[in-house]
Formats: C-alpha cells, sequence, structure tokens
C-alpha cells in the first residue's frame, strides 16, 4: 500500500490537475524551447507530462520516488530521489515540477540539484498550490515564500502567475473521489483551512543565470 499524496494525486492524473496539460503547454510556449532540448518532469507520476512532452518532440524524461506509481509511467520514466539526481551536472535543458515540489519535504536540496543538473539558462518550471492569504501561516506557502525559496535557491524568477481559476473543481474532484482525508492527504490541511487561507494555484518560471 503506498499511503503518500503523490498516490492519491495520481490515482485521477487528468481529472485531478488544476490546469492539466493545457498548463504544461502554457508553460512551453513560455519558454520557447529549442526542438529536442532535454527535459525531465520531476515527480512525474504515471508520466502523462512525459509523454506528452515526447509527443511534442523533446527528449523528455520522469523521475518519481513513489515506486507504486512510476511502474505504470512507462520506459521513459524512473524510481529515483529528487534531492540526488541521476543526471550529469548542466545537461538539462528544463525541469518541469507539476503540483510536486509542494510534496517534497527537503526542497533545499532539491532545488540545489535542480541548478546543478539544468544548463545555463535553463528553465524551472512548478506548477502548484499556495495560500493566497500572506498573512496567514501554513501548511502550504505563500506567493511570498514560494518566490524567496526559489530565489534562495539562486534562480531567477521570471514569472508567477495565479491559475487558481480551477481550483474550485480540482477541490470538488478530490473531495468526491476522496473525501475529507483525500484533501488533507494532498494538501497538509482540511477544507475549512483551505477555504479560510484562499488555497490558489500557480505557475511559476524561473532561470537558472549565466555565469
Amino acid at each position: 500500500m503506498c499511503p503518500s499524496a503523490r498516490t492519491i494525486y495520481n490515482a485521477t492524473e487528468e481529472l485531478c490537475r488544476v490546469g492539466g496539460l493545457g498548463l504544461t503547454q502554457k508553460a512551453l510556449d513560455l519558454c520557447g524551447f529549442a526542438p529536442s532540448s532535454r527535459l525531465v518532469d520531476i515527480g512525474c507520476g504515471k508520466g502523462a507530462t512525459v509523454r506528452y512532452l515526447r509527443a511534442a518532440g523533446f527528449d523528455a524524461s520522469g523521475i518519481d520516488s513513489d515506486s507504486c506509481v512510476i511502474e505504470q509511467a512507462g520506459p521513459y520514466c524512473q524510481l529515483g530521489d529528487p534531492s540526488h539526481l541521476p543526471y550529469q551536472a548542466e545537461s538539462l535543458d528544463g525541469l518541469f515540477f507539476e503540483c510536486s515540489l509542494s510534496q517534497m519535504y527537503a526542497r533545499h536540496s532539491v532545488l540545489t540539484e535542480a541548478k546543478r543538473v539544468l544548463r545555463q539558462g535553463g528553465r524551472l518550471i512548478i506548477s502548484d498550490l499556495y495560500f493566497r492569504n500572506e498573512g496567514m501561516g501554513g501548511s502550504l506557502p505563500s506567493r511570498i515564500q514560494w518566490q524567496n525559496t526559489i530565489t534562495d535557491a539562486a534562480f531567477t524568477v521570471l514569472l508567477f502567475e495565479d491559475k487558481s481559476d480551477g481550483i474550485a473543481e480540482f477541490a470538488a474532484q478530490l473531495l468526491w473521489q476522496h473525501g475529507h482525508a483525500g484533501i488533507k492527504e494532498l494538501c497538509g490541511c482540511d477544507m475549512e483551512e483551505l477555504k479560510a487561507r484562499h488555497c490558489g494555484y500557480f505557475l511559476l518560471i524561473a532561470k537558472k543565470e549565466t555565469g
């Protein structure tokens, strides 16, 4: 049995991802990766994003620490630790974290690894949950906390865009499929806290600077 938030999330991958693959495409449009760019999805789950990226012509692969989902992800995804990525230094053009970084406890180590494996000028693409109420603490980071986390890891934030339009549908689907326990497992708080703190969803793109 795999009682992790990643398991809950990937059990209904196409339904329970705010923005779906449309948000992935939005990030691709904004980043303007060259054909054959080497891209990796960190926390790839069952590999939907990796398959989408490969169909678009990119050299894409994925990694996930959850053995219960990675075996269903296909040949281009592998089991691994995001804090110790199996890639050479400066070998990747872009890294995707789609609702996965918030579930990682060692975010500083993960982002340090991200910087190591990205080429100069490489892009970090994060879509995830956040609390829009900056004045209240909580289990999810706020916008400022997310941006500080990224800049503290020596990335330059190029874009932070609210994508919360689909959050109500996301929460309703998760509640219907997994109950209040599913909300608590994924978000680290219950439905009332999500409402009180105005839980939202964002797209962030950051750059590894040259020099």
